[in-house]
């Protein structure tokens, strides 16, 4: 199964509010697993707009993760996700969450 292929600790800071300066705040770092790729690619935003991203996180179907939230591999240096996909499965299942950063 894909669960098999996401085998890297990934930290993940879920998005939670907005501080008194309009900047984001963030929930404490949570661990799960996952896979890192570093890829540059092109992908929508969810304004639409195409944009590059660096890093491609591939993560198990029910993991919640959204755009604003924060990755990262080694819990110190963190990249904001900037679009999220699910990959599905032939009978239209959900197999794979991506996150582009």
């Amino acid at each position: 199964m894909i669960s098999d292929y996401l085998a890297q600790p990934v930290w993940r800071k879920a998005r939670s509010s907005v501080n008194g300066y309009g900047q984001p705040a963030f929930s404490a770092a949570v661990q799960t697993k996952g896979r890192w790729l570093e890829k540059r690619r092109l992908v929508r935003n969810a304004e639409g707009e195409q944009v590059i991203s660096e890093v491609t996180v591939n993560l198990g179907p029910d993991e919640p993760v959204a755009v604003g939230d924060q990755l990262s591999a080694d819990n110190v240096t963190y990249l904001t996700v900037i679009a999220v996909s699910v990959g599905r499965g032939l009978s239209g299942e959900a197999i794979v969450k991506r996150a582009f950063c």
